[in-house]
This record gives C-alpha cells, structure tokens and sequence, in this order.
C-alpha cells in the first residue's frame, strides 16, 4: 500500500496518472457498492463543453467547478454514512491540509455518453475516481481516457472492481462509450481534492 504522503503527489520518477486496484477496504467498498445501487439518481446532468452530452449524476457534496472551500461538512451532512466514512479514509491517505473540493458521483447506461472535458482550470488539484462495480469486463468498454497535451490517449483505464483513478484535475479526461453488451450502470464516485502544499496558479 503506498504511503500516506504518496497517493496523489506525482514526483520526477512516478507517472501523473495513477491506478490502485483494492486499495479501498473492501467492507468499506461493499457498502459504497450497494448504496450507489439505492441513491436518487437524476438523468440529464451534463459537461458543460457539451451540452448535449446527458448521463445520470447524483450530488453529495454541493460543490460545483469553480470551488474552492471544502465540502467535508456538507458530505458528513448527506443520508448515507458511507460518504462520510470513505471521505474520512481518503484524507487519511492524504497530507495534513488537504481539502475535499467536490463530492458526487456520475453513471452512465449504454447509448449516455460522456465528453472530454477538464474538473479544474487551476493547478495543485487532483481528481480520485473509485470505480463502483460488481464486475467489469474489457468487452463492456467504457474505458476512462485521460489525454496528453497533444490530444492523444496517454492512458486508458477499465473500470474495474475497486479500481481508483487519481489525476491532475486540469488534465483533459473523457469516459468512454460503453458497449451495447453491457446492460447496467457504469458508476464512478468522484472526489476533487486541493493539496495545500502545491500552490493553485493565478487566474484571470
């Protein structure tokens, strides 16, 4: 298991992009499992680079792109336990300083699509997606593909059972298609972090 300072602090000689499988405890990652299953689901949320674009969103810690406040309490706040309990263990992982910037998960069917789009403009924050699935098979599609400056496909990731995804959050990131074999949700539990110890750039 990497250390607590490790989990989402890139240095010279580990890439930007991470992948952990069953990092999550797994009692832990059973109930956000079945909770995702329960919640109001609310159809038509989109990216705003694409408007057109409409999948299934459900929100948990009220905090929209251009935040930058932690929504730890109002995640504590919501009816299901578990988000509290899994944001307590990711700050655990985390530096002392770290702020929770945003908190909600999104899911897709086959025929919903998502965009390629960025989750900030600003520097020093990453993004931590926990895939929440029973199953996942490379058949299924429905890979996360992040970008490189480019606009090509530096890294494309399953969303495997108890897979978390950790990257810069002004990195261009797009989910893909998922194939008509597929007849369920594909559900990412998406958390949005602010590292104190990197600095956010200056915007206009």
């Amino acid at each position: 298991m990497p250390s607590k300072k490790a989990l989402l602090i890139s240095t010279e000689d580990s890439p930007e992009v991470r992948v952990y499988d069953s990092l999550v405890p797994e009692d832990m990652y059973k109930k956000l499992l079945q909770v995702s299953q329960r919640v109001g689901w609310r159809y038509g949320w989109n990216t705003p680079s694409n408007p057109e674009a409409r999948y299934w969103h459900h929100e948990i810690g009220y905090g929209n792109k251009q935040n930058t406040e932690s929504v730890a309490d109002k995640v504590k706040e919501h009816p299901a336990p578990i988000f509290a309990t899994y944001q307590s263990w990711l700050l655990e992982q985390l530096p002392i300083g770290t702020k929770i910037l945003r908190f909600y998960m999104n899911a897709y069917t086959f025929g919903t699509d998502g965009w390629p789009h960025t989750d900030t403009d600003r520097t020093g924050e990453r993004t931590a997606l926990l895939y929440l699935a029973p199953e996942w098979r490379p058949a299924w599609g429905g890979e996360t593909a992040v970008f490189d400056k480019n606009g090509d496909v530096e890294q494309a990731v399953l969303p495997a059972r108890n897979r978390l995804l950790v990257f810069p959050s002004d990195r261009l990131h797009a989910p893909r298609p998922l194939a008509r074999a597929f007849n369920g949700l594909r559900v990412v539990l998406v958390v949005k972090i602010g590292l104190e110890s990197v600095a956010p750039s200056n915007q206009e």
